[in-house]
């Protein structure tokens, strides 16, 4: 197994995003918040470049979800920041993390994941409705996501959120993104999917520029907006997944094995606080 190196210079200064009080009020009563000009446009062209570089040489975690009956792919990759010099710089940079400690409000925030999206012209699939929660090993503790488009992006080509889903109180299945169904194994925890379709004002969605970024809680149901008719344009996106000291490591079920195994053989131990090459603290607030 290839571990990651320890980057040269682990927390990489490029100016701090403010985060105000409202931002973190909206966040806690919605689940998910929209914030303007965020990403850099220096940020934006490492990410296409490591997406890029990424797509000509697929890692472990490459993933090509392309329904059998649509013309162009939908793929994404995760867990790669080790391998592309462009993704660990930009999993790595202060600007992102110091926002989300301050959204999450956190003392320390490690990296969960990496991941980016690209859905070609055409593609006909994108995610259903889902929270993050059940398709990871990660338990307690404060976890959030940062999505960003690297374009441009009309409200039908981004996501669609359920307003306060992340205060349900509830987990629903985890679902594989070419089929719509839900992987097996799950216990009586876990609910079936919903279609939503009588929360038409809780749903939230957003117009957004290159350099807006979303931030999502775990929790918070959302999905593809377009998500079943041909996409008019490539599209591309990023994502990384945070969490807090409080959260623990514990396999979730047979459809989390791989992703078990991957860090339990990286030294990651069960049910324990998260420590692990690849599972890095990115920012401290004792190092600001």
């Amino acid at each position: 197994m290839v571990r990651p190196k320890s980057p040269s210079n682990l927390f990489r200064k490029r100016g701090f995003f403010m985060i105000t009080n409202k931002d973190i009020k909206d966040y806690k009563r919605d689940g998910v918040i929209c914030i303007r000009n965020a990403i850099s446009d220096q940020l934006i062209e490492v990410s296409r470049r490591g997406i890029g570089q990424s797509i000509a040489k697929p890692g472990r975690f490459f993933r090509d979800y392309t329904a059998t009956d649509s013309p162009a792919r939908y793929i994404f990759e995760f867990w790669n920041w080790w391998n592309i010099r462009e993704l660990e710089e930009l999993a790595f940079d202060n600007s992102i993390a110091s926002m989300v400690a301050s959204i999450i409000e956190a003392e320390k925030v490690l990296l969960l994941m990496d991941q980016w999206f690209h859905r070609e012209a055409g593609s006909t699939n994108a995610a259903t409705w889902h929270h993050d929660e059940p398709y990871f090993d990660f338990f307690e503790g404060k976890k959030c996501v940062v999505w960003f488009p690297l374009e441009d992006t009309q409200i039908l080509d981004g996501l669609t959120f359920i307003r306060g889903s992340h205060r349900w109180n509830k987990l629903f299945m985890a679902q594989n993104f070419a089929t719509g169904k839900a992987f097996q194994g799950h216990t009586k925890n876990y609910s079936q999917m919903s279609n939503f379709s009588d929360l038409t004002k809780l749903k939230l969605s957003w117009d957004m520029k290159k350099g807006d970024c979303l931030i999502f809680d775990f929790r918070t149901i959302h999905r593809a907006t377009l998500h079943t008719g041909p996409s008019s344009t490539a599209v591309s996106r990023i994502s990384f997944r945070y969490g807090d000291k409080d959260v623990i490591f514990k396999p979730r079920g047979p459809w989390t094995a791989e992703l078990s195994s991957f860090l339990i053989q990286a030294g990651q131990k069960v049910d324990s606080p998260l420590k692990c090459p690849y599972l890095p603290v990115i920012f401290d607030s004792r190092n600001h």
